[in-house]
């Protein structure tokens, strides 16, 4: 594993694998090369036991028909050493991932583990992305609301929100809502445990994709600059020691 500073204000990331660190808060989790696999995870762990709005940036490569397999946004109490197997489970495939929770943003038809032809979405666990298995959550739905291609060289914005009270994991793809999944974090994936940590993964296998994800300085916070999508909101955390903040434009 290595550890990247993103800056002095921010945490650290823990790279394992084939992960490389492509630019300021981006880092290429696998290259346009066969049976790659790499993981990215943040060093400090979030609490389940409150809300979470983790806001990133995927870019899946260029090639559609010839090209895999896609990447995993995940939870999950192992470290972060933890690192799976290349192919078609997107590097959250193995022993590592037991216990966790994923949403993979999938790239490929596997059609041994129930996938559609399109690129989707889908909520799996505990190291297996088998749609038809007990550890599915929810999905698969096509990822793109109008488009079945999402491997177009093109930045597209991920989303994804805990709510703790209703116990509802919900999926953005480019600020459209893909997927709600009904699932108790804390008592059924991670046996009560509160303390998780969050990150990403992504292989290739017989066919490739660059696979690269952005994650925003503030990725838990907030930075001098937000970007946010319409109708659509952000935390702001302001260090003011009488309490008071000011903003403009005022709307």
């Amino acid at each position: 594993a290595g550890m990247r500073f993103i800056n002095s204000l921010v945490p650290v990331y823990y790279l394992n694998g084939d992960a490389v660190v492509t630019g300021e808060d981006c880092y290429q989790l696998a290259p346009a090369i066969n049976t790659q696999n790499g993981s990215v995870w943040y060093a400090d762990q979030v609490d389940l036991n409150q809300p979470l709005d983790l806001q990133f940036t995927l870019n899946l490569g260029t090639d559609d028909s010839g090209g895999a397999d896609g990447i995993c946004f995940v939870l999950q109490t192992v470290g972060t050493n933890a690192l799976g197997e290349s192919g078609g489970g997107l590097g959250f495939l193995g022993t590592d991932f037991q216990p966790a929770f994923a949403v993979e943003f999938d790239t490929w038809q596997n059609s041994n583990y129930g996938d559609p032809a399109g690129d989707h979405i889908a909520m799996v666990s505990n190291g297996s992305v088998d749609h038809n298995a007990a550890t599915a959550i929810a999905g698969p739905v096509q990822a793109d609301a109008f488009d079945a291609n999402i491997e177009d060289g093109e930045d597209h914005e991920g989303r994804v929100t805990w709510d703790p009270d209703a116990q509802i994991v919900r999926v953005y793809f480019d600020c459209e809502l893909r997927l709600e999944g009904f699932v108790d974090l804390v008592d059924d994936i991670f046996f009560g445990q509160n303390q998780v940590y969050f990150g990403f993964t992504a292989s290739t296998g017989g066919a490739d994709n660059v696979q690269t994800v952005c994650l925003s300085a503030n990725i838990l916070g907030s930075a001098e600059q937000s970007y946010i999508c319409p109708g659509a909101e952000v935390q702001l955390n302001v260090p003011s020691p009488d309490g008071t903040a000011t903003w403009s434009p005022a709307d």
